[in-house]
């Protein structure tokens, strides 16, 4: 019953293939926590104690590879965004959790605690059944957002992001710009989405000389500055968390107001509270990621 009400949940999605785009979502999440992890290591290895070197940052390899990494799972993003609904799409990126806390595990070769078991469960089951149950679909004839709409969102990206980075180090410094990073990476795929939409109506001259595209793509930057930011600042277990959690509960209500994007009322009764369920797993997460590094410290590369 549960695996015939998901396939309807999909179908009634009415943009494009909401089957196709479901995977490559799961696919760009699992090359997201790829590039998250070798960042989140790589950004480590190159924080003196007056911050992060950008110097010696681009020469670590692994960094590279984590960019690409995030390359990759970017363009998989755009594609799962031009054939189905944001609300389908984002939800779905919370795989990168599981992936992200799983690589960690094996790379600094500790088994995660059953509390960040827990967490992680908890995060991504609630934002599993939050999909299922708002039944999300695209939204008919809906106008295209307004100029103003658009700066709007870009500003309240760039604002969020700079006021993140004034928490210094630590946890509140990494769970800062992980949310922040989380909300402008959000709203940037509501922006690409547009342009998407704006690209089938009038091909490439429309969309270039529209604003949504050009937004995305200063939104998409801030949230990867963000996210570097977040990765220097303190454990994976602050940043990611926050940031693939706010993420989706970003761009649901910012796909409804700039697509017309809906979710199903009548079931709020479900995916409220299976939203509030994540919002608990991050909680669960990110009190277990600072207090597990002062008592088990990273082991040396020699083991």
């Amino acid at each position: 019953m549960g695996h015939t009400w998901g396939m309807q949940v999909l179908a009634q999605a009415q943009t494009g293939s909401p089957v196709a785009g479901l995977l490559l979502a799961m696919l760009a999440a699992v090359l997201f926590a790829v590039g998250a992890v070798l960042q989140h290591e790589a950004a480590e290895l190159s924080t003196t104690a007056s911050g992060l070197s950008l110097r010696k940052l681009i020469r670590r390899r692994r960094w590279m590879l984590g960019q690409v990494a995030t390359l990759l799972g970017t363009g998989t993003q755009v594609a799962a965004l031009a054939v189905a609904p944001v609300a389908v799409v984002q939800p779905m990126l919370a795989v990168a959790l599981v992936v992200g806390l799983g690589l960690r595990a094996v790379r600094t070769r500790q088994a995660p605690l059953r509390v960040e078991l827990i967490g992680a469960g908890l995060t991504a089951g609630g934002l599993a059944v939050f999909l299922l149950a708002a039944q999300p679909a695209a939204g008919v004839d809906a106008p295209p957002p307004s100029t103003l709409q658009v700066v709007v969102a870009v500003v309240v990206s760039v604002v969020l992001v700079v006021g993140a980075t004034l928490f210094g180090h630590g946890p509140r410094g990494a769970l800062a710009c992980g949310s922040a990073a989380g909300i402008a990476a959000g709203i940037a795929a509501v922006l690409i989405s547009v342009g998407i939409r704006s690209l089938q109506e009038g091909g490439w001259v429309h969309a270039l000389a529209g604003v949504a595209l050009w937004g995305a793509v200063v939104v998409a930057v801030v949230a990867i500055l963000a996210g570097q930011q977040a990765y220097a600042r303190g454990s994976l277990a602050w940043s990611l968390p926050a940031l693939i959690l706010l993420d989706p509960l970003a761009a649901v209500p910012a796909a409804r107001l700039l697509l017309g994007e809906r979710l199903e009322p009548g079931q709020a009764a479900i995916w409220l509270p299976a939203a509030l369920v994540a919002a608990v797993g991050v909680v669960v997460l990110a009190r277990t990621g600072q207090p597990r590094t002062e008592r088990d410290p990273r082991p040396s590369v020699a083991g």
